[in-house]
């Protein structure tokens, strides 16, 4: 016979993929903030009206998306 599982003993799956997602976002969150400060110092130094305020973010966010598409990826 099967013993079901104690209800008070935690799954340890949840927990790890919400931490998996968690430090991602963090690490999106920084890396966006970080090349919008530079992107405004960028803007301020050259004098090109915010171009580098938009390019620099839109750059990461697409280069982020291309290695979260090829990280999830199954292989062949």
């Amino acid at each position: 016979m099967v013993m079901p599982s104690s209800p008070n003993k935690p799954s340890d799956k949840p927990v790890f993929s919400l931490a998996r997602y968690a430090g991602l976002g963090t690490q999106i969150i920084a890396g966006l903030l970080i090349t919008l400060y530079l992107g405004k110092k960028a803007d301020a130094y050259f004098n090109w009206h915010n171009r580098a305020a938009w390019i620099l973010p839109s750059l990461f966010i697409l280069s982020t998306l291309i290695l979260v598409v090829r990280d999830t990826q199954k292989n062949k």
